[in-house]
């Protein structure tokens, strides 16, 4: 069976997205692809769509409330177990997608689809020339993975979900996407599950995706209502992970990063709301932390229900 590809919108018309005109003009012009993969656009904007007019393998799913990108792709798993779907694209909605990035998805899926402890498939992402994922997670930070052959890659492996290949039955035992993390570090945790479950990634290096990303572009992209929510997500993924020492690191980093943004970003904002995050790690256990943060989560959840 093809593969499930999910973009997640959000505000955006259609149009206007650059994801969903990628996939519309390389299914629409060749057969191969068109025959090989089935788009879901998972609506996450709170007014439906009232007539989507979608290309053939085009479906439409709405949701009545903001589910994030992982209740989004959750919701995904069901539909492509039932149809099934092996392998499930993960995308945004302002992505450069092209026809060789769908061709050469399609040769590793193929390659690898016997290669059961293959968990992901990742391109190399990049935002202008700085490549964005995948990197190699080293003690409390991350680094970049260089230049070489597609093949597994070495250590803990981490990369953003727009644009990754993930195998439904790799995603599904290790119990879903992240309902705690539902929007920011929801990847992060993805892979970090992947990794502690002995699965690996595959790179997928003969092939390349241009995207933005909020967090690398705070003057034009990224929103105070946003980089808080980035914040605390980045600060639980830290507790609920790392040991003491990694602990230690990031609670400084907080203070030497709120330094650096009130010197560099014209909105305080995002200053106030890191030193706000050092002085919580000050003062309050990992334990407490923790648990503040499942009492948030789940007050989300149930607005949901």
């Amino acid at each position: 069976m093809g593969i499930l590809a999910v973009m997640v919108r959000y505000r955006t018309p259609l149009e206007q997205s650059r994801t969903y005109e990628g996939l519309r003009g390389a299914l629409a012009s060749d057969a191969e692809l068109a025959g090989s993969y089935t788009v879901m656009i998972w609506d996450n904007t709170p007014d439906p769509l009232a007539d989507p007019q979608l290309p053939p393998a085009f479906l439409y799913r709405h949701s009545n409330a903001n589910l994030g990108p992982s209740g989004a792709y959750n919701e995904a798993l069901g539909y492509a177990r039932a149809h099934g779907h092996a392998w499930m694209l993960l995308l945004d909605q302002d992505m450069e997608i092209r026809a060789d990035f769908l061709h050469a998805l399609l040769r590793h899926r193929r390659r690898l689809e016997s290669q059961s402890e293959i968990a992901a498939i990742v391109p190399t992402v990049r935002v202008g020339d700085v490549v964005a994922s995948p990197y190699r997670q080293r003690f409390n930070r991350v680094i970049p993975y260089p230049q070489g052959e597609p093949g597994v890659l070495p250590g803990e492996a981490i990369a953003v979900n727009s644009g990754s290949l993930v195998r439904i039955s790799s995603v599904e035992q290790i119990g879903g996407f992240s309902r705690d993390f539902w929007l920011d570090y929801s990847d992060m945790d993805l892979f970090h599950r992947f990794h502690l479950h002995g699965m690996r990634v595959w790179r997928a290096t003969d092939t390349e995706l241009q995207h933005e990303i909020s967090i690398m572009d705070y003057d034009r992209l990224m929103t105070p209502w946003r980089y808080r929510n980035f914040s605390y997500a980045e600060n639980a993924f830290n507790d609920l992970y790392k040991g003491p020492l990694e602990n230690a690191v990031q609670t400084l980093r907080m203070l030497v990063r709120s330094l650096k943004q009130r010197k560099k970003y014209k909105n305080r904002e995002f200053s106030r709301i890191t030193w706000k995050q050092w002085t919580y790690r000050l003062t309050t256990s990992r334990k407490q932390r923790l648990l503040d943060w499942r009492a948030d989560s789940e007050r989300r959840q149930s607005t949901l229900a």
